[in-house]
């Protein structure tokens, strides 16, 4: 029988984003400047894991100028923002609700938000949502992924075991998302996108269990490194699990906790646990946190909060988007206006 563990590290950190929703309000939302700044990372960071590699400007240029640059690099970014934005908003009603499980159509939904653009561009062949048909290799992995035919049965026993651990709090808030994180990636049930799907799942459990959203470093290639050498310390369990299935064998919940080794998931955790932190002290230390949402700033005092650039900005006050009154070669503009300019983007 697996122990209860007891769970120091994940509720310490729950208080503090607790306190945070106090202070901030409306925590998970893009309106909120400051997550959005590191939601921005996220995406950067997730679509690098992938090799596709954008600059902050290109981010920029495709989610806020409404700009293309390469028609890859664009369909990844605005993949993962539907995706990722829709999902957390989710999760974090979920949380608000004391509702959150994890759905096999939620799953699907990620794929299908965040593969669309690729399928339109031609460059996903296949049916968005729609796990594959066919057995796949992960190139230089140590896992094999699971064969064609129990592709399905094992994500409702991934379900089925996350919601029974979940309920049961048998691992810590941050273990259990990391087991399932690895878990997911060594099925691999898509023909494509199954690693941003898994970044995104894992931060979408984190939030709906009152953390938040974490952005795994990718940018560099000793991060991206440091990232697969953790994945494979974990690997072995669900590879030995899958061999197992194929062969007919039937788990309950109880017997794949017996063949895993929760040690094996520690180095994971613990880079989890890291990123949690530094994405709280970010929240924490943000320079919105205290603002009064009445004071009228300098636009460009706001374009470096709001990590926007002055231009995109002087372009919406020309189009009368945004409301603004000019002292000298200055223009001033309103906390509150701004933030409303981009709720009603964010609802577009």
């Amino acid at each position: 029988m697996v122990r209860k563990v007891r769970l120091i590290e994940g509720s310490g950190l729950k208080k503090d984003v607790q306190r945070l929703r106090g202070r901030f309000g409306n925590l998970i939302n893009v309106t909120n400047a400051e997550w959005y700044s590191l939601f921005k990372d996220e995406i950067r960071n997730s679509i690098a894991i992938e090799g596709v590699f954008a600059n902050r400007q290109e981010l920029l240029d495709v989610l806020e100028h409404n700009k293309r640059t390469n028609k890859q690099k664009a369909a990844a970014i605005l993949g993962y923002f539907e995706a990722a934005s829709a999902m957390y908003e989710y999760a974090n009603n979920q949380f608000k609700e004391n509702e959150f499980i994890l759905r096999m159509a939620d799953i699907k939904q990620v794929h299908t938000l965040l593969m669309r653009y690729e399928k339109d561009l031609g460059t996903f062949i296949g049916t968005v949502g729609d796990f594959r048909k066919n057995d796949i290799q992960v190139a230089q992995a140590t896992f094999k992924p699971i064969n064609m035919f129990h592709v399905r049965e094992a994500m409702e026993l991934l379900i089925k075991w996350f919601n029974e651990n979940s309920k049961k709090k048998v691992y810590d808030d941050v273990t259990l998302a990391a087991m399932t994180h690895v878990w997911f990636e060594t099925i691999h049930p898509f023909s494509d996108g199954n690693g941003r799907v898994g970044r995104i799942l894992l931060s979408y459990i984190l939030i709906g269990q009152g953390l938040v959203n974490v952005a795994i470093k990718g940018i560099s290639k000793q991060e991206r490194e440091a990232y697969y050498n953790i994945l494979e310390k974990s690997d072995p369990c669900f590879n030995e699990i899958h061999r197992l299935i194929e062969k007919n064998k039937k788990f309950t919940s109880t017997g794949i906790n017996k063949v895993i080794k929760k040690e094996a998931f520690t180095p994971f955790t613990l880079m989890i646990s890291g990123l949690l932190k530094e994405a709280i002290n970010r929240l924490e230390g943000g320079r919105l946190t205290n603002l009064n949402k009445e004071a009228i700033l300098p636009l460009r005092d706001l374009a470096r909060m709001y990590d926007y650039s002055q231009d995109y900005l002087r372009n919406l006050i020309n189009r009368g988007q945004l409301k603004a009154h000019k002292k000298g070669k200055l223009w001033y503009v309103r906390v509150q206006d701004l933030a409303g300019y981009i709720n009603l983007v964010s609802e577009k």
